[in-house]
């Protein structure tokens, strides 16, 4: 007996169910039917393309009831509706008539919220606003970019950025940055002027999106009488705004930044606005009902989203992070502290240093690779850095960090050399500093990279660096949470060099760890302040993530040397 179809199997379902086949086109196949609503039972399209169900259905209104008229969540002006948010029900792809049934259920159960529960609908709207204002009523609004606006900024530069796009920002250099960025021209636009305007009200249900003035102004004015206020104020005594044919609104709220292009009339009006503004704020309100607006879909590119959007706490901005170490997991670590916000903000700062220079050898497991080779490692990461994030502020310096007498003088320093050594002479000068003295999070690879591990060291509290050993009966320095079962370190020579082998992972997972210790701060939970991450698979001692305490006998921070400190 020949196998039915998925096609069939849910064309048969369907039909059963009231819905008739009407069509395929490109590849989709259409039916028409009914969803039984409480409301009254509602005219639909659905439409099935992918029968992987990667994609859902697609559900259209033929007629919207009175019940849904107006700009509404989870409907487009053309009446599409949005059931299910990409990826949030995983369809039964075997069973193609439950998963279909399913949407079908989901998209009756959306639209019953919508007609009988207010508070649904104004929660739903509230929370997708800024996708319907962007994309989902009609007429399309245009595109726009917005880079960089201070808090206290009242007014926006606005420049154009190739032959596509306006972008906005209060920041010519930034503008500048990240035109090189992308590869584009920046031009003065020499035609508009922007202000920037702000609320901490959510916008207001509305029937429609306002399209002429008249409905800018009553939509602003539902929405927060400060806001409508301000605007008004402006309108009626800011004479810079007339010079120009096009005034542009840059509005930031809750549900995100809202843009509005206003026509302002041909020169000979404005420039008898200019003289009294407050009449020509008059006669906007008196023609307003003709004087078409265009909303404006603003495309966020500033460094307080880009480096904030994924986040539930305050990022790296304004913090001065010294990295120590540039190789195969000061780099990789570079690279996370700046998608974390390292280098923004007025006061913001990343520093990388590190003696040596890009050879052969470092490229297996570096961020850096050809393109490097040759220079010395913190001016070549400091390249790629501007180079993908032109906005941060990263200086690389190629010396000894240990000779800096600023060394301290930031929110943190970073050891990410792997060298004990190294660590011990930055932790003796870390514990000699005490008070004045930043953090330290110090970052190693253990032995052949079975396992990870970082420390964090305030000089005030808690275990030093040098706690993590101590002295056994025969004198020799031992690991007081030791992770590898050999004492002996495993080094492998290649040509005239000797190398300690682990996989291209392994610093990555250590930069990965450092950077959750970083985050961990900034929500102030430093705890556990000794982390380690094994490897799956790894043939080492379970070490478990623990806060150690100050060793008495402990040479850079304990009770017995307190009294001659190391300098």
């Amino acid at each position: 007996m020949a196998q039915v179809s998925a096609e069939e199997q849910v064309m048969r379902h369907l039909v059963a169910h009231g819905f008739s086949y009407f069509k395929r086109r490109r590849g989709v196949l259409w039916f028409r039917g009914t969803l039984p609503c409480k409301q009254g039972a509602i005219k639909v399209e659905l439409g099935i393309s992918d029968w992987d169900f990667v994609s859902y259905p697609t559900i259209r209104l033929l007629e919207r009831p009175a019940s849904l008229e107006g700009v509404q969540a989870h409907l487009t002006a053309r009446n599409g509706l949005c059931y299910y948010t990409h990826g949030a029900v995983v369809l039964n792809r075997f069973d193609p008539v439950v998963a279909v049934a399913q949407c079908v259920a989901q998209a009756t159960e959306v639209l019953d919220s919508l007609a009988l529960d207010p508070e649904y609908r104004r929660d739903e709207l509230t929370r997708e606003y800024l996708a319907q204002w962007s994309v989902g009523q009609l007429p399309a609004p245009w595109v726009v970019i917005k880079a960089g606006l201070s808090e206290e900024s009242a007014n926006s530069n606005v420049a154009a950025l190739g032959e596509g796009y306006f972008i906005f920002g209060d920041k010519p250099d930034e503008l500048a940055a990240i035109a090189e960025a992308v590869g584009e021209s920046l031009r003065d636009y020499g035609n508009g002027f922007a202000w920037v305007l702000r609320t901490t009200k959510w916008p207001p249900m509305s029937e429609s999106f306002p399209t002429d003035l008249q409905s800018l102004f009553t939509w602003l004015k539902a929405w927060d009488k400060d806001l409508s206020g301000d605007f008004q104020h402006r309108l009626g005594h800011d004479r810079g705004y007339l010079k120009w044919p096009f005034l542009y609104l840059m509005i930031k709220s809750p549900a995100g930044w809202l843009g509005i292009e206003i026509p302002l009339g041909n020169a000979l009006v404005r420039k008898a606005g200019h003289r009294k503004p407050s009449v020509y704020r008059q006669q906007m309100h008196s023609s307003g009902k003709g004087r078409c607006i265009v909303r404006l879909a603003v495309v966020d590119w500033s460094a307080e989203f880009i480096h904030s959007r994924n986040l539930d706490f305050d990022d790296l901005t304004n913090k001065r992070i010294t990295v120590i170490g540039c190789g195969a997991i000061g780099s990789h670590l570079a690279e996370a502290l700046v998608r974390l916000g390292a280098g923004q903000g007025k006061r913001g700062h990343l520093r990388i240093i590190d003696p040596d220079s890009m050879s052969s050898e470092n490229l297996g497991r570096h961020a850096l690779g050809y393109p490097s080779l040759l220079k010395d490692k913190p001016t070549a990461m400091k390249e790629e850095l501007h180079r993908t994030f032109p906005l941060a502020k990263v200086d690389g310096i190629w010396g000894n960090a240990l000779a800096m007498r600023d060394l301290f003088k930031g929110d943190l320093l970073i050891d990410a050399t792997g060298e004990e050594a190294v660590s011990e002479a930055i932790n003796a000068k870390h514990m000699a500093q005490r008070k004045s003295a930043c953090p330290v999070l110090y970052v190693r690879i253990s032995g052949t990279g079975g396992a990870v591990q970082s420390f964090w060291v305030d000089a005030e509290k808690g275990a030093c660096f040098h706690c993590l050993r101590y002295t056994d009966a025969q004198g020799r320095r031992v690991e007081r949470f030791p992770i590898e079962k050999s004492n002996s370190p495993t080094w492998i020579m290649k040509g005239c060099h000797a190398l300690t082998p682990y996989a291209v992972s392994a610093p990555m997972h250590a930069a990965a760890l450092a950077t959750d210790a970083i985050a961990d701060w900034l929500r102030d939970q430093v705890s556990p302040r000794l982390r380690v991450l094994v490897r799956p698979g790894a043939d080492v001692h379970p070490v478990k993530s623990q806060d150690p305490k100050r060793l008495d006998t402990c040479s850079a921070c304990g009770s017995s040397s307190n009294s001659n400190k190391a300098g």
